[in-house]
């Protein structure tokens, strides 16, 4: 049975068309019998000819013999986006949906006091309470604080500072399993920010604060997820007799 055979003709500046299949390049591996270029694909035997008009050199004719046994490039690729978007979509939506109903651990800041000077500097301790919603233990990776004061300072070097201590604590322990653990989470102040603090509050030794605290946990199939808290109220300034 011979081959169908058809043509068409564009008008295009290109001489060759991209029609979403492969072709071989005229003068590789020539087709025997044959001055058409033949699709790469396997077991297709389909040619083509492309060619402009002698007498309208800005129309391109290109002929096809035979029909394809496979879909084109640009349909392999659709198809395969499609099929890719659509369970991307399906794992959002999965693990949105899931996010959601996941139980997390819920934290509140009891107290902050004031705890004394040492060698490093002024160390307040703030009591934070956790209540664990898993029958087992949750290790606890890391916890973050930023203290700020909300009193306005006078001090040029305060005001370029805002931030009155911040760090991190790397694995601080874990939460007991259906139950409330109480963290103590302590933030040390450095000398220098303490005394400008003092120098600028004179004899009010309560300065107003801010305490940001991030705790992350490993929750169990979800893994790593980070819990903020924070509290504001007053705290103590240490006193000169607190440094000898």
């Amino acid at each position: 049975m011979k081959n169908p055979r058809f043509s068409f003709r564009t008008k295009s500046d290109a001489d060759i068309l991209d029609d979403g299949y492969r072709w071989r390049k005229y003068g590789q591996k020539s087709v025997k019998n044959s001055l058409y270029p033949r699709c790469t694909q396997h077991m297709c035997n389909v040619k083509k000819q492309v060619q402009r008009l002698s007498k309208e050199t800005s129309i391109v004719e290109t002929t096809y013999e035979g029909i394809h046994n496979h879909p084109s490039d640009e349909k392999v690729v659709e198809e395969k986006a499609s099929v890719i978007s659509s369970l991307l979509d399906k794992a959002k939506g999965f693990f949105a949906e899931k996010l959601a109903n996941i139980p997390t651990p819920e934290a509140t800041v009891d107290d902050v006091d004031f705890k004394g000077v040492t060698r490093d500097g002024v160390d307040y301790h703030a009591k934070v309470s956790v209540k664990n919603p898993y029958s087992q233990s949750i290790p606890i990776c890391q916890i973050s604080y930023i203290l700020k004061s909300a009193t306005r300072s006078s001090s040029l070097f305060f005001l370029l500072v805002p931030t009155i201590a911040s760090g991190t604590i790397p694995d601080p322990g874990s939460l007991v399993g259906s139950g409330t653990t109480v963290l103590d989470v302590p933030v040390k102040v450095a000398y220098s920010i303490a005394v400008s603090l003092m120098k600028d509050m004179c004899t009010d030794w309560d300065i107003d604060y801010q305490l940001d605290i991030g705790l992350t946990f490993d929750i169990p199939v979800v893994g790593d997820i980070t819990i903020p808290v924070s509290t504001q109220g007053e705290i103590k300034l240490p006193s000169l007799r607190d440094f000898f």
